[in-house]
C-alpha cells in the first residue's frame, strides 16, 4: 500500500518519468532467484539496511546505478519522503565521474541464466484476466447501490489489481462443442476452484493468505448459454459462493459470502475468447497475516474482471497465487 500512496503523487511520478528509468520487481521472487537477475537484486539491496538475513524480504524502493550502485533506499508510504529521497539519489548520481554517468558507459548483459523456478510466465495459449478488487459502501444517494468505500486505513480505499491465469484447456473448456441456446452446465472445477481460491479475497490492504480447499464451504458456479449465431457464442456465468475459514460462518475469523456474475464471448471465426468481463459482490470479514485494519463487521467487497490485451507489460505480472504455480493451476486438488 505504500508504493501505491507513494506512486500517486505528481512529482514523484513525473521524477520517475523523466529523470530516472523506473524498474518493479516482486521481491518474493527476486530474493529467491538463483540467476543473474536475482544475483544483481540482491547486490543492491544488500548495500542497503534490509539484507535478506535468513531469507526475510527485502522490500522497498530502491534507486541505483545501471552497475548496481545503491544510491537511495526506503520503504515509506508518504510521498513527502520519497521525494527527498529521489532528490537526494539524484544529487548523488550526479555527483558520479562523468565516465559513469554517460549514456552506454554500463553495458548491460542479456541474462547469462534464468531461474526456471521462479520464471512466471502466462500459460501458452491461455488467456490473462484483469482482477480488481474495492471495498464499498452503501450508496446514500440510493436505495441498494454501493460508491467508493471507506477506511481508516492509508491506501486501503483504493482499488487493489492482480490477474487471474486460464490455461488454453480452461478456457476450451467453457465452450461447449455444440452450443444451444439455454444449454446450462458447471463451470469446469479446476477454473472454478481457482477463481473462488486466489481471487475472491480482500487484497485492498496487502497479500491476503488464499482460501484453503475446504475452506470453500459451498459453491454453484453454473454456465448458460446465451446467444448462439454463426459469428459468437455468448455465456454466462453465474452463481455464488460461501468461504470461510470455520465451517461455521458464525464462528469464522474471516469470511466472504459473495454473488457472481459475467459474461463471456466466444469468437467462432477467431476461435477465441473475447470478452470475460463480470463482477462480485457480497459481504467480506476478517484479516489475514499481512491484511489489517479491516472496517470492522462484515462490510461489502466488490471484485471485477476483465479480459486483458497481454501486450502490456503489466498484463503479464503473474498473479499473486502462482507463486506456488501447481497449486494455482490445480486449484481443486489438496
Amino acid at each position: 500500500m505504500g508504493r501505491v500512496s507513494t506512486f500517486a503523487d505528481a512529482e514523484v511520478i513525473r521524477m520517475a518519468k523523466e529523470e530516472f528509468i523506473p524498474v518493479a520487481g516482486d521481491d518474493w521472487y527476486q530474493r529467491r532467484k538463483e540467476d543473474t537477475e536475482g544475483e544483481f537484486f540482491r547486490k543492491v539491496a544488500d548495500q542497503g539496511p534490509r539484507k535478506g538475513e535468513g531469507g526475510s524480504t527485502r522490500q522497498g524502493v530502491y534507486v541505483f546505478t545501471a552497475d548496481g550502485k545503491l544510491l537511495g533506499y526506503r520503504n515509506h508510504h508518504d510521498a513527502d519522503v520519497m521525494r527527498g529521497v529521489l532528490k537526494q539519489a539524484l544529487a548523488d548520481f550526479k555527483k558520479l565521474p562523468e565516465a559513469q554517468r554517460a549514456p552506454g558507459a554500463i553495458k548491460v548483459e542479456d541474462q547469462a541464466k534464468v531461474d526456471k523456478n521462479y520464471d512466471r510466465k502466462p500459460p501458452k495459449g491461455g488467456l490473462i484476466v484483469n482482477v480488481y478488487t474495492r471495498i464499498l459502501d452503501p450508496d446514500p444517494a440510493s436505495k441498494g447501490d454501493y460508491c467508493q468505500g471507506t477506511c481508516d486505513m492509508t491506501g486501503g480505499d483504493r482499488a487493489a489489481h492482480d490477474h487471474l491465469w486460464l490455461t488454453e484447456e480452461d478456457w476450451k473448456a467453457l465452450v461447449p462443442l455444440n452450443p444451444k441456446k439455454g444449454e446450462t452446465s458447471s463451470m469446469p472445477p479446476k477454473l472454478a476452484m481457482r477463481l473462488l481460491r486466489f481471487h475472491m479475497l480482500d487484497n485492498t490492504r496487502g497479500e491476503p493468505p488464499s482460501w484453503g480447499i475446504k475452506e470453500v464451504r459451498s459453491h454453484s458456479l453454473k454456465l448458460t448459454v446465451t446467444t448462439v449465431t454463426a459469428k459468437e457464442i455468448v455465456l454466462k456465468l453465474d452463481g455464488a459462493a460461501l468461504l470461510t475459514t470455520d465451517a461455521d460462518p458464525a464462528k469464522a475469523k474471516r469470511g466472504y459470502d459473495v454473488s457472481i456474475l459475467a459474461t463471456i464471448r466466444y469468437d467462432v471465426d477467431k476461435k477465441t475468447i473475447t470478452a470475460f468481463d463480470g463482477v462480485a459482490l457480497g459481504l467480506h470479514w476478517g484479516v489475514g497475516p499481512y491484511t489489517g485494519g479491516a472496517r470492522p463487521g462484515r462490510t461489502a467487497l466488490g471484485i471485477a474482471f476483465a479480459l486483458a490485451q497481454g501486450d502490456a507489460p503489466a498484463d503479464r505480472v503473474p498473479p499473486q497465487g502462482s507463486r506456488y504455480l501447481r497449486g494455482y493451476l490445480e486449484a481443486n486438488r489438496d
